[in-house]
């Protein structure tokens, strides 16, 4: 007994003497609640058939020890054993779900870590960050609009020498969705295989660029660049983007897009128009979005709740978004359409209504989404058209 008490207390003390090395140690976190249900496919709202849903809780911690930092985030998912009685399936991951954003069985109650990473200064204006963590980059980025997101294993260097400039050069070697999430966060590289980029970033004033290249190992090259400003009151922004297939009997695939956004009294309005080129079928080409979730997420800014990459990034479509937001007695109401035109499948010939409510209620954060899908083909109709309702509760600490 009493070697297990003096074990106990060496390892107190040597625990206490590496806290005490560390600085600036930041803890963080997050409990969330996350439903859907929909009617498509002859389904009924609230049914636990057609339901879905996962309670999330996440932990963050970040420090550093001298000049080196340090952050991880580890996540615990669970139905709390609703199954068949509140919900049907789960939805662990960012891309959990098929094309037509309906619920895939998944593993529950998984503990993992979604991000493990060290940063380390290279001299005065260059930072480095490796590990697992979250990108945000339009051919290759984090999506946060499920329950749990999706990170990579990646380095990242980060370079301020040029003023007004920042550049970014990364390796991103593997993702934990390559079109098949692993519910323990375990990365692979099936699909994405890893990709070099190239990032500049520039910033004077109230202009804003962006430029990126990628070399998406054994899959294709790609860019974007995107660029905004505000004149009168209005932010305008333009956006190119291109996709080019390695290997043979491919086709590359481009977009060009613009937006542009005001404030009009207590009102933000916001419009958006998309199109894309048009591509032999027989061919292999790629949409214009999220490499590492089998290209269901895009930038485009034309893109909706359920009328993402899968659609208006795809091939000779041309989609246009409008919306409308405001807050209203603690409220926050966001109205907003999209409409999406593929000359070449009429199955992706959609319109989508979304009307988005947020709210603080004492220390949760309440998220509603009530949307409604239509297609122009009837059999599409039926199987993935209707309404879909969202809500997403949180607590952060």
């Amino acid at each position: 007994m009493k070697k297990i008490i003096l074990s106990v207390a060496v390892a107190t003390m040597a625990l206490s003497t590496a806290a005490a090395a560390l600085e600036d140690i930041k803890v963080n976190g997050q409990a969330k609640l996350w439903y859907e249900t929909d009617n498509a496919n002859t389904g009924h709202l609230f049914n636990d058939g057609d339901a879905s849903g996962e309670v999330v809780f996440k932990l963050g911690i970040t420090g550093k020890q001298g000049n080196i930092g340090f952050g991880t985030t580890l996540y615990q998912t669970s139905t709390m054993g609703l199954e068949n009685n509140l919900v049907s399936g789960t939805r662990t991951s960012a891309v959990n779900v098929d094309t037509n954003n309906t619920a895939v069985s998944a593993t529950s109650n998984a503990m993992y870590v979604g991000e493990m990473y060290v940063t380390i200064p290279v001299g005065a204006d260059t930072t480095l960050k490796i590990g697992k963590q979250e990108l945000q980059t339009p051919f290759a980025f984090t999506e946060k609009w499920n329950a749990t997101p999706n990170t990579f294993n990646a380095a990242v260097a980060i370079n301020k020498s040029i003023e007004n400039v920042t550049l970014v050069g990364a390796w991103v070697g593997q993702t934990n969705t390559s079109g098949s999430f692993k519910t323990d966060g375990e990365v692979d590289n099936s699909f994405f295989e890893g990709a070099y980029a190239a990032v500049a970033h520039y910033k004077a004033g109230n202009i804003a660029a962006n430029a990126y290249y990628y070399d998406l190992k054994r899959v294709a090259t790609a860019y974007w660049v995107d660029a905004g400003t505000t004149i009168a009151g209005v932010n305008a922004n333009v956006y190119y983007g291109a996709m080019d297939p390695k290997g043979t009997n491919t086709e590359d695939t481009n977009a060009i897009a613009v937006s542009a956004g005001m404030k009009v009294a207590s009102i933000n309005l916001f419009a958006a128009y998309s199109a894309t080129n048009d591509v032999d079928s027989t061919k292999t080409y790629y949409r214009l979005a999220n490499t590492a979730t089998n290209f269901k997420k895009t930038k485009l800014p034309t893109a909706g709740v359920y009328t993402d990459g899968v659609y208006v990034a795809d091939e000779d479509t041309k989609a246009f978004k409008v919306k409308a937001s405001t807050k209203l007695a603690g409220t926050g109401i966001a109205l907003q359409y999209v409409d999406n035109d593929n000359g070449s499948n009429n199955t992706k010939d959609t319109q989508e209504i979304d009307l988005i409510l947020s709210k603080k209620l004492g220390d949760v954060n309440m998220k509603a989404i009530v949307l409604n899908r239509d297609f122009d083909d009837a059999v599409t109709d039926q199987a993935s058209g209707g309404t879909h309702v969202r809500v997403i509760a949180s607590v952060d600490f």
